[in-house]
């Protein structure tokens, strides 16, 4: 500011603008793996692979946060423990990550939402068949004992709430949202299933989910209700609960000011949006009339404004919310309490349609559920009571369950309160024996006089016992007491069932053990200091109420912090209570959890002796017995050597099929049997070839689909004609058998249309077949999806346009989709391609990782040379701000031609992938070949190239730059991998290699980098190339990198720029700031020269106009050492002498 009188004033201008530091080397790993994994502490779940956390990026700094967030790289073994190289279900990214954290400080993590746990191989379908032990609330079989109140017609009617199991049904997809707007009608109920709090909601006539109960239900039901229309006298009064209220104008709206600005405890009002009525609403909580209690108002007429509304002078009590036995029916008649409409009862017994919570409990040895009685009550100790009035809990089975209802114990006796009981219920569980709470506090101190009060649960008695207070003493006279001087001070108290005493052995020797010694509940406060804390009993030791974690190395069992409510006095809750009570874990379903996977579940069906194959009669597809009725009675044959009869040792015959088993790789090879085949040999004495024809196994062209020749793959059936009736059965069935399927012709209504193929043509019912991915998929086969019947078009049109109404509605739906060619996708393979169309999803349209402020230079997702072509597309997005590490299949062979192959797709692929490589970009590296290393727990693994050369890039850029090569034995050395080779593709074994200068040669020129192993260097890398399209300077790694750096660094020195005046000054700011950046890379050997033009030339008026600032850099990048020549000649002896005079 400026000065008025003589001083000094400074001020700070800052100019100081400089180029930021780069992060270095921060790679982004796109990773698969199991889910709910465990971290790498032992215990709980790893946060990274849960699916609500799924397709979530990560910042990790160490390799105990990847652990801990990811769990352990999982790898696999055999039964005998030998690790399985190249198994598709093996976890290389997590471990590519783990191994570049042992040098770095900063990786990005992505897992996509893919459990590769799921992928794990079975040859009968998976089941949600549930453990001997395993509870189910039973919702169908349940009762609610929803009543609501009509104070129109005085009388209840009972409510049957919807059932909401599912969270898409409610607010966020959260289990604890209530149901969404679109789930239900204006005046229905609802129960959240999906949460174990179970609560009840009602639709109100504002559109909205409200809790029965809750003080939201409350203001939308009207005590009051004055109709539209209505008017009044200006400045008119009256009175509620003693407020006076004097409106402001003679309209409703004026009234319903009035009211709200008289500030009444407890009471509000609106217009109705709908109907314009003025309502008056009591909101439940603990205000009311002076003398008639809580949730009344009281009306009193002033000068007119009450008889103007048409309401009587009274009070009239407000919406109530009851739970209650069928013993104890409302008094709400007029004639008595007088509750308006849509008050509810929930009546908490099962007589008269109340409620009846049906809990069942499994047994593995009948298979099959059982009922277990869980009647309502509103307290653990009202539960003993009831259960065991005469013995306070000894005479209670462990397992016994009983469903509390308003869980949180809000206003549970109905006293004055500022809280309301709500509509909820939770099951318990009671587990047995004492009640004891042991702290693992061990030579606690107490100081003198210091106190808390504990309530016990007595024989005969509903409600716990008075509170009793215990005082600390000290024994030695000092003010502190020990854990002898707790016992004493406890026992002195006079408790009827409590016992205290010190533990006198073991881990937590020296510490507290409380006893109710008949297995009932005690309530503890601290009163004066904090007792119950130092004893090791505090909140913070206790688990929430309702929940547990089992084996908890801190919290304490059996004790809880006590329910929210805890009302049973309503100024000074308990804050820890001791229960055998223990919530029940269970699932919540309308049908028996036995009954079905659940929708979405993978199985990789690992059968490669079952395959249905059905043929093209010329009009619709048929059993293969159906078409060539002498084929083998047993369908295809399955073996590794050629049949020579039929299953049944008859002859074979034309159309026999046999599938080769000895090349699984290959799966499935089918050879179908011709008497007439043609069959080609050579003449052993002049060798010459010669044709004749005879009986021979032909192979079927697996990529043929137009011929009568050929093959189709794809969903047929999964039953015969007999079986797919699903007696009101809502699953898929038990499929039928090869056999029976033979001679049907009964087909789904997705089967692919016969009228698209020749006569002659084999259908390989992927549905029924095996060695393949499938997933359960719900409600599949329905009228809805596929209604009427009769017509064409309607109904089931691949067979007879039948009603689909009484079939298995559920299916087995193939999940590994068909490669390019159109033939199926099986064995790993399948695992394999579940797990890519999901790492390609998630990296086509994942927003997060495009996100500027996820900082990544280097991109990898390990074992997927699959997802080079999604790498190199989201770096696009990133402005090519990263460089692209793609690796080669694990299976590829180490021979020139092999690897050409690969490299110049000369299998005619589509994508990228095992068959051959597609993509090329100026910042895209290719290496080969695996390593082999040791996975965390010691195992040998194979890992693609990427594990080791994300490991060698930041090597490279620790002890230089990126724009140095990181190759040769000075920057390129591996020290992640033992060895180098590949997994041999027949046998699973992997290969060392050793790539020599001749296959360096080759793979040069397909511009895939070597990772080679020198005498006395070890294992190098030995590549510096790029998989460009062009010659330029960009096809080298180290340019390439120095691009991607330069990009970043010079978007960070210009973006302060921007807003800046487009001026001279402007640009010579800016071209001065780049010059400086690049006059130190000259220094640093990533440039040999550079030249910056930022001035009148390149900012042209007509650019300036546009507020356009260009400038214009020109660099020379240095390039690496690749060819040395050393040209040596050889003097004879002299010589070398006379050429120095």
């Amino acid at each position: 500011m400026a000065l008025t009188s003589p001083g000094v004033e400074v001020s700070v201008i800052n100019e100081s603008f400089y180029v930021p530091s780069d992060a270095g080397t921060t790679p982004l790993f796109i990773v698969a793996s199991g889910q709910d994994k465990l971290p790498g502490s032992g215990s709980g779940t790893a946060s990274g692979t849960t699916t609500a956390n799924a397709d979530t990026v990560y910042l990790l700094s160490s390799q105990r946060e990847l652990t801990e967030t990811f769990g352990d790289p999982k790898f696999y073994t055999d039964a005998s423990g030998n690790s399985l190289h190249g198994y598709e279900l093996n976890e290389w990214g997590l471990q590519a990550a783990y191994s570049f954290l042992g040098i770095a400080n900063r990786a990005y993590v992505l897992r996509v939402n893919c459990n590769t746990s799921d992928l794990i191989g079975s040859a009968t379908p998976p089941t949600a068949a549930p453990e001997d032990g395993t509870y189910w609330f039973d919702l169908a079989s349940s009762k609610y004992g929803i009543f609501e109140w009509s104070q129109t017609d005085q009388k209840f009617t009972e409510k049957t709430p919807t059932l909401i199991t599912s969270v898409t049904n409610l607010v966020g997809n959260s289990s604890t949202g209530a149901p969404k707007q679109s789930v239900g009608s204006q005046g229905d109920y609802a129960i959240n299933t999906t949460h174990v709090s179970n609560k009840i909601y009602k639709k109100s006539s504002g559109n909205t989910w409200v809790q029965l109960g809750s003080s939201a239900w409350h203001l939308t039901l009207p005590v009051v209700s004055v109709a539209s229309g209505t008017t009044v006298t200006n400045s008119a009064t009256m009175q509620i609960n003693g407020y006076q209220v004097q409106t402001g104008g003679t309209a409703l709206s004026n009234v319903n000011t009035a009211i709200n600005n008289a500030n009444i405890p407890g009471v509000t009002s609106s217009i109705n949006s709908t109907t314009s009525n003025l309502e008056i609403f009591h909101n439940g909580l603990g205000f009311g009339d002076s003398s008639a209690g809580y949730g009344t108002i009281r009306f009193e007429e002033g000068s007119g404004l009450m008889g103007e509304l048409g309401i009587t002078a009274s009070t009239k009590k407000g919406v109530k919310f009851l739970q209650a036995a069928h013993t104890s029916r409302p008094t709400w008649k007029t004639a008595d309490e007088d509750r308006p409409n849509g008050s509810v009862w929930f009546k908490t017994t099962s007589a008269n349609s109340g409620a009846n919570i049906v809990a069942k409990l499994y047994s593995s040895s009948s298979a099959s559920f059982s009922s277990v009685a869980a009647p309502l009550y509103a307290t653990n100790h009202s539960a003993i009571y009831k259960l065991d009035p005469a013995n306070g809990g000894t005479g209670i089975d462990a397992g016994t369950l009983y469903t509390q209802y308003n869980i949180t114990e809000q206003g549970v006796d109905g006293q004055w309160d500022t809280t309301t009981n709500v509509g909820d219920i939770q099951l318990f569980r009671y587990e047995g024996g004492t009640t004891v709470i042991s702290s693992k506090t061990t030579s606690p101190s107490f100081t003198a006089n210091e106190s808390f009060t504990v309530r016990e649960s007595l024989k005969n008695q509903e409600a716990l016992d008075t509170a009793k207070t215990v005082t600390m003493i000290s024994g030695d006279g000092s003010t502190l007491g020990d854990a002898d001087d707790f016992v004493t001070a406890f026992t002195t108290a006079g408790f009827t069932n409590l016992t205290a005493e010190v533990i006198s052995s073991g881990e937590y020797k020296g510490a507290i053990k409380i006893t109710h010694k008949l297995g009932g509940e005690f309530r503890m406060n601290n009163t004066s200091g904090t007792p119950l804390d130092d004893a090791g009993f505090g909140t913070s030791v206790a688990h929430t109420y309702g929940g547990f974690t089992a084996n908890s190395t801190t919290l304490i069992d059996n004790l809880y912090v006590t329910p929210t409510g805890d009302s049973e006095d309503s100024t000074v809750g308990n804050e820890v209570m001791a229960s055998n009570w223990k919530r029940l874990s269970y699932t919540a379903s309308t049908s028996s959890p036995t009954s079905e996977p659940t929708a979405g579940t993978l199985w990789y069906d690992t059968s490669i002796d079952e395959a249905d194959i059905l043929s093209h009669n010329g009009t619709t597809w048929v059993g293969y017995k159906t078409a060539y009725s002498n084929s083998d009675p047993n369908g295809p044959q399955f073996s590794a050597t050629a049949p020579t009869t039929q299953s049944d040792g008859t002859p074979l015959v034309n159309n026999d099929l046999w599938i080769d088993t000895s090349d699984l790789e290959n799966y499935p090879k089918l050879y179908k049997y011709n008497t007439s085949a043609t069959l080609s040999s050579t003449n052993t004495a002049n060798q010459v070839a010669v044709t004749t024809t005879g009986a021979a196994w032909v192979l079927v062209d697996k990529a043929d689909q137009t011929t009568e020749d050929g093959v189709v793959f794809a969903d047929a059936r999964w039953n015969t004609s007999t079986e797919k009736s699903a007696d009101g059965s809502t699953q898929a069935g038990d499929a039928s058998s090869i056999k029976d399927l033979l001679s049907d012709g009964f087909l789904d209504p997705d089967a692919p249309d016969p009228a698209n193929y020749p006569q002659g043509i084999m259908l390989w019912n992927t549905r029924r077949s095996g060695y393949n991915v499938k997933e359960y998929k719900n409600s599949y086969i329905t009228t809805t999806k596929y209604p009427g019947s009769g017509s064409a078009g309607l109904g089931n049109i691949r067979y007879s346009n039948e009603t689909v109404g009484g079939y298995y509605p559920d299916r087995w739906v193939t999940k590994s989709s068909n490669k390019a060619d159109g033939s199926g996708c099986f064995g790993r393979k399948a695992q394999r391609q579940v797990i890519i169309q999901q790492l390609k999803s998630e990296i086509d349209t994942n927003q997060a990782i495009r996100e500027d402020q996820r900082g990544f230079n280097v991109i990898a997702c390990p074992g997927y040379p699959e997802a080079i072509a999604n790498m190199i597309n989201l770096n696009t997005d990133k402005n090519n701000t990263a460089f692209v590490v793609g690796d080669t299949p694990l299976r590829l062979a180490g021979t020139s031609t092999a690897i050409q192959n690969w490299a110049n797709n000369s299998n005619a692929a589509t994508d990228n992938g095992e068959d051959g490589l597609v993509s090329a970009s100026d910042y895209l590296g290719v290496f080969y070949p695996s390593g082999l290393t040791t996975d965390n727990s010691g195992k040998s693994i194979v890992v693609p190239p990427s594990h080791m050369m994300m490991r060698t890039l930041a090597n490279n850029d620790n002890v230089a730059f990126p724009w140095f090569a990181p190759a040769g034995t000075r920057r390129g050395l591996v020290d992640n991998a033992t060895s180098v080779g590949y997994i041999d593709s027949a046998t699973g074994e992997f290969q060392t290699i050793s790539v020599t200068e001749s296959v360096r040669d080759s793979m040069h020129e397909v511009k895939v980098n070597p990772i080679t192993f020198f005498s006395g260097a070890g294992i190098v890398n030995f590549g510096n190339l790029t998989k460009t399209s062009a010659s330029s300077a960009l096809d080298r790694i180290n340019v390439s990198r120095l691009a991607v750096y330069l990009r970043s660094q010079l978007d960070a020195i210009a973006k302060p720029f921007i807003f800046e005046p487009n001026d001279e000054l402007t640009r010579n700011e800016i071209k001065g700031a780049i010059e400086s950046f690049l006059l130190e890379l000259v220094g640093q050997r990533a440039l040999y020269d550079f030249l910056v033009v930022c001035d009148d030339t390149n900012n042209t008026p007509t650019r300036i106009d546009r507020n356009e600032l260009y400038v214009d850099i020109a660099i020379e990048p240095v390039k690496s050492v690749e060819f040395i020549y050393i040209p040596l000649r050889i003097k004879n002896t002299g010589e070398i002498a006379k050429l120095g005079n």
